[in-house]
């Protein structure tokens, strides 16, 4: 039976052990960590939504991720940088900006996280 405030999700054993190892190093519990990390999915969903069939990514560097904008018909280098505490900043090369729809789509690609994690 789940906690109060909680639902069952059935996912695969796969899924499952990621998501452990992944919540160990967090220090959470597996329930919170799918939690926060289905939270923050949805809400790139719904605010990106508009730009996802414009922004594709095309490369994926050791500080650099290459992102075509199609709806500018440009490609759009987006650098991470060292931030304070540890954390990854992004810069767009384009907009000259911390803050675009290129960088927050850069960071919200699931390969970039996984390859921030390493």
């Amino acid at each position: 039976m789940p906690d109060r405030g909680f639902r069952t999700i059935t996912v695969t054993e796969s899924i499952y052990e990621q998501v452990k190892q992944h919540a160990k190093k967090e220090k959470k519990s597996a329930a919170t960590y799918v939690s926060e990390i289905l939270q923050v999915m949805l809400y790139i969903e719904e605010r990106f939504s508009n730009y996802a069939p414009f922004l594709e990514l095309i490369s994926l560097g050791e500080d650099e991720v290459v992102v075509r904008d199609n709806k500018k018909d440009r490609i759009v280098g987006v650098k991470a940088k060292s931030a304070d505490g540890g954390k990854v900043r992004f810069y767009c090369e384009l907009d000259a900006t911390d803050y675009c729809q290129h960088t927050a789509f850069a960071a919200a690609l699931p390969q970039v996280r996984n390859a921030l994690r390493r």
